[in-house]
């Protein structure tokens, strides 16, 4: 049909809503061609619109019920709606369909992974790599499961294999550098860095851990592309995963905001700093009137809308967006996302500007042995900044703010170990 071929076109050239369009007019003249129906779920799924997204594959598995490829979209639609059962037997059925779709193979060891199935998915994963060597998305997915499971040298091994005949694999480079710093193996990990980025000077995650590892030109505060580049391909699975890990930052904010205002009144302007894919949005849409949700990655975003718990959502750096906002909230949350800044002072006097009097700031950071004095702040090789809590104090009451509650939680496990962190509540009065 011509105008499927040229929506598809358009599709592929990134035009996504001309594409729109286009599949759209194909669908109006002929509702029942699966390629059709197929091709407007992808889409769809592109734009974060899982719903809509599983209905028309649905729909073209109905009608084509054959086609392996229809049966692993509608699991990746699935899998996106939380529908894990649902996306197990598409995955299933599309391998069954063609023996041959590695792609399906690999979201099904994913899948698998993410339920805590991790003998299972090892399986699936170990068998890709046998049948087809050369595929980095397996081998790093097999290392990344070894991290998880505690058997880092194994993850080692695998990206060591992978990088034989993929050296350049950026994916695959980084999964290797977290397994070297899980091990303490300080100089494997500023080699590998370094070689890196001898490469690729510019390589925004290789700069972020070679300063982590030598101390050399540590920044401030992580770079806006280190971010989105940490999070704009982790979007898709950041919720399973972070489940898998215990995360309870939210879930603290949450507990802690509710603390300081009582019995939720859906009064109050509240701004999510760092919402991400809208974790918060449970534990602060009982107490907004208006809830408002900024965060610099946009397929973060995307699926934030998706929950559709906010007022307002917004992409763009945090600080600005607050200095954007001045006495506009009543209280402005930020869950586990100044583990990107080393220093705070900036967030603190934004958020302060941004708070009418009587306003709360209510946050988590990592937690830095409280000790010694210096420094106040370090860049951790796993990439993320950890804070001493008496930095914390200075800053916000540089800032304006009272004397904080600062309370020692754990915010999470990695590699099989607590992340120690500080809950931190201030108020302008």
């Amino acid at each position: 049909m011509r105008w499927l071929q040229q929506a598809m076109e358009t599709h592929r050239e990134g035009r996504v809503h001309e594409a729109q369009q286009q599949y759209e007019q194909a669908f109006a003249l002929d509702p029942d061609d699966p390629d059709v129906r197929h091709m407007y779920g992808v889409l769809m799924a592109s734009l974060a619109r899982f719903e809509q997204a599983a209905e028309h594959i649905a729909r073209a598995v109905e009608l084509k019920p054959g086609v392996a490829i229809f049966h692993n979209n509608l699991g990746n639609a699935y899998m996106q709606l939380g529908r894990l059962d649902d996306a197990e037997l598409q995955y299933r059925q599309a391998i069954i369909l063609d023996s041959d779709r590695i792609d399906a193979m690999n979201n099904l060891g994913v899948l698998l992974g993410r339920r805590g199935q991790h003998a299972d998915a090892e399986k699936v994963f170990r068998r890709l790599v046998e049948l087809v060597p050369k595929f980095s998305d397996a081998r790093q997915n097999l290392a990344q499961l070894y991290i998880t499971m505690g058997r880092i040298s194994d993850a080692v091994q695998q990206c060591a294999e992978g990088l034989v005949t993929a050296p350049h694999n950026r994916g695959l480079r980084h999964v290797l550098g977290l397994a070297y710093g899980a091990l303490g193996w300080v100089d494997e990990a500023r080699e590998l860095y370094r070689k890196w980025l001898e490469e690729d000077p510019t390589d925004v995650r290789a700069c972020h851990h070679y300063a982590a590892y030598t101390g050399e030109a540590v920044p401030e505060v992580a770079s806006p592309d280190y971010v989105r580049a940490t999070f704009d391909n982790f979007a898709d699975g950041f919720e399973s995963k972070l489940a898998e890990l215990g995360y309870r930052a939210p879930s603290l904010v949450g507990g802690a905001l509710a603390l300081a205002l009582g019995a939720p009144q859906a009064a109050l302007r509240i701004a999510d700093a760092g919402c991400g894919t809208g974790l918060c949005a449970a534990y602060l849409r009982p107490y907004a009137r208006e809830l408002v949700g900024v965060d610099l990655s946009r397929p973060m975003l995307e699926r934030a809308v998706v929950k559709q718990a906010y007022d307002e959502l917004r992409q763009g750096d945090l600080v600005e967006f607050l200095q954007s906002r001045p006495r506009n909230f009543d209280a402005v949350v930020s869950a586990d996302t100044l583990c990107y800044f080393g220093v705070i002072d900036g967030f603190a006097q934004a958020a302060r500007q941004s708070l009418a009097e009587g306003g709360w700031l209510v946050f988590t950071v990592e937690a830095l042995d409280d000790d010694a004095a210096e420094p106040p702040w370090r860049l951790q090789t796993h990439g993320r900044y950890s804070h001493r809590r008496a930095y914390v104090e200075r800053a916000l009451a540089a800032a304006g703010f009272g004397p904080p509650r600062i309370e020692p939680v754990v915010l999470r496990n990695e590699n099989q170990k607590p992340v120690a962190g500080w809950l931190v509540v201030a108020s302008t009065c």
